[in-house]
């Protein structure tokens, strides 16, 4: 297995740029899994135990903050987040503050920023 290959689930209930996403981690060397809603996410987190999760601020059954504290919680191992939302929220920017975050992107985000 390639030390560089990451396990990173992304949650997002845009399905169409979730596998987008996910097949271009892929192509990178990464194994990447996806969750429609914050629940299967949650779920998936568990049985998946990614090192690193992409996830919307906005999704079905929760928000990105919510889903974001439920993995810590449930994970053994920390499990940084990157949250993605469309739109310059500055509203929300300090919220990620102790959930793990690695980053907050806005959507349209630029893959190779996202890759980094």
């Amino acid at each position: 297995m390639n030390t560089l290959m990451k396990r990173i689930l992304i949650i997002q209930d845009d399905r169409k740029s979730a596998l987008t996403l996910a097949l271009r981690l892929r192509t990178k060397g990464h194994e990447a899994a996806v969750a429609d809603d914050a629940l299967t996410g949650v779920a998936m987190a568990v049985k998946f135990k990614p090192d690193m999760v992409l996830l919307d601020v906005s999704i079905q059954a929760g928000n990105g903050f919510s889903v974001a504290e439920s993995i810590r919680a449930l994970v053994p191992t920390y499990t940084p987040a990157i949250f993605l939302t469309v739109g310059d929220r500055t509203d929300i920017r300090q919220l990620p503050a102790g959930y793990g975050e690695a980053a907050f992107f806005e959507k349209p985000y630029d893959a190779a920023k996202l890759r980094r």
